[in-house]
C-alpha cells in the first residue's frame, strides 16, 4: 500500500473514460476492478476561525470547507492492482479580522480496507488571497495511491478518507450545528 504525494496545485479531472482502459480479460471469470470509494465526513468537512474577541463577522478569520474530492482509478486484471489519484477541493474565505492574505488549513487524508485504517496522512493546503479578494476556491495537491486487488478485494473494499484536520471545540461545533439542522 502506498500513499505518494505528487505534483502540487494539480487539477484533475474525473474523467470515466480512465475506467474503460481496465486491460484486456484473460480469465472470462475476472471483471474490471472497480474504483475505491472516497468520502468525506459532514462533521469534518468545514472550519470557522475567529479571533478569540467572540463569534461575530467582525471577528472571523477564516471560514473554509472541502467542497468535493475528486480523481480517477485504473486497473489492470493481469496485474491486480488499482492505481488512483485523487485531491480535495475547498471553498476558503478570508474575514475582517485575518491578519495577513496568507493562511493554511490542514486535512487528513485516510485510506481504509475493510474499515481499518491502513495509512493516515496529514497535509497542509496554503493559499493567498490576491489583493481585495476574500473568497478562493482552491484544489489541494493530487495524491497518488495504489490498490492491491485479488478474488474477493476489490476497489470498493477501499475507502478514501478526506476529512479538516479540526480542534476537538472545532469538530464539537460543527456536529452541534449538524444536529440544529436535522431537527
Amino acid at each position: 500500500m502506498q500513499v505518494l504525494k505528487s505534483i502540487p496545485g494539480a487539477v484533475v479531472l474525473m474523467p470515466l473514460a480512465l475506467l474503460a482502459l481496465a486491460g484486456c480479460q484473460s480469465d472470462p471469470d475476472e471483471k474490471a476492478p472497480q474504483c475505491p470509494v472516497a468520502l468525506t465526513r459532514p462533521d469534518a468537512a468545514s472550519v470557522v476561525r475567529y479571533d478569540g474577541g467572540g463569534r461575530d463577522l467582525t471577528n472571523l478569520v477564516l471560514s473554509a470547507k472541502l467542497e468535493a474530492v475528486k480523481g480517477a482509478c485504473k486497473g489492470q486484471i493481469g496485474h491486480k492492482v488499482i492505481t488512483a489519484h485523487a485531491h480535495a477541493e475547498f471553498l476558503m474565505t478570508r474575514g475582517p479580522a485575518a491578519k495577513s492574505p496568507a493562511t493554511e488549513i490542514q486535512y487528513v487524508v485516510s485510506v481504509l480496507k475493510n474499515d481499518n485504517i491502513l495509512e493516515k496522512k496529514l497535509y497542509t493546503q496554503h493559499v493567498v488571497f490576491p489583493p481585495n479578494v476574500d473568497t478562493v476556491k482552491v484544489t489541494g495537491d493530487e495524491i497518488q495511491f495504489s490498490f492491491p486487488t485479488q478474488r474477493g478485494l476489490s476497489g470498493p473494499s477501499y475507502k478514501i478518507y478526506f476529512v479538516l484536520q479540526l480542534s476537538p471545540d472545532e469538530l464539537a461545533a460543527n456536529q452541534k450545528a449538524l444536529e440544529g439542522r436535522q431537527q
